[in-house]
């Protein structure tokens, strides 16, 4: 689902804070990015090092995004009044707190680095995406 609902959050901060058609499409094509690669990551099966090489491809993706979401939509967004400033801002953090669990718990997950069981690394995802999805909302 994050393929749908990911790119939904990014448009929903874009149109808080009157960002244009283009950094629109450039937030949705680059989280469609990151999200495709970091599931080539999940699903390579051939080689641990290319789970990594995709791994470090998607965050890439995602490191991009956020300096989107910092520099970019923060600047639009400093053009709006203060209510509007104030709620693109705790959106906008709260999106960067959550989002940046994801590949934490991908690197210790399973997928990654096996530190963490699968029970685990599953419930850590269900909290992060009610968290980030309700929490948005």
């Amino acid at each position: 689902d994050w393929l749908f609902t990911t790119p939904l959050l990014l448009l929903d901060l874009a149109l808080l804070a009157d960002a244009d058609r283009n950094t629109i499409y450039a937030l949705v094509l680059t989280d469609a990015f990151m999200i495709v690669t970091g599931l080539v990551g999940a699903l390579e099966n051939n080689a641990f090092v290319f789970r990594y090489i995709w791994w470090t491809v998607s965050t890439i993706s995602f490191v991009f995004l956020l300096y989107m979401l910092y520099g970019t939509l923060t600047a639009k967004a400093s053009e709006m009044d203060a209510a509007t400033q104030s709620t693109f801002t705790t959106l906008r953090n709260i999106t960067l707190v959550l989002w940046t669990a994801y590949p934490i718990v991908w690197i210790v997950g399973t997928e990654g680095a096996g530190i963490v069981p699968l029970g685990v690394e599953t419930l850590l995802y269900a909290v992060l995406d009610v968290t980030a999805k309700i929490g948005f909302g």
